[in-house]
């Protein structure tokens, strides 16, 4: 399923792929949102929750920029390769 196939869907069918099929990737916790990162085919979905209730009060579906480099920044990237040891 391409993103713009999974945008053209009402929320309902939206939601039933994300628990089905999704894959949580990353999540964090800002203040009284906890923020998660899930992977569904070849795009990325970030659902904001209220940390006390667990409603969903947020939902965005991309496959790059912004959003996802900031979890991409929160992990040591590089790799030394041929290091001598």
């Amino acid at each position: 399923m391409k993103l713009s196939e999974y945008k053209q869907l009402d929320d309902t069918e939206q939601y039933r792929l994300l628990w089905s099929d999704g894959v949580l990737i990353d999540a964090c916790i800002e203040g009284e949102v906890r923020k998660l990162l899930y992977s569904l085919h070849d795009f990325y979905i970030e659902l904001w929750c209220h940390c006390h209730t667990n409603k969903i009060i947020w939902k965005l579906s991309f496959k790059q920029g912004k959003l996802l480099e900031k979890y991409l920044n929160k992990y040591n990237t590089n790799i030394d390769i041929g290091a001598d040891e």
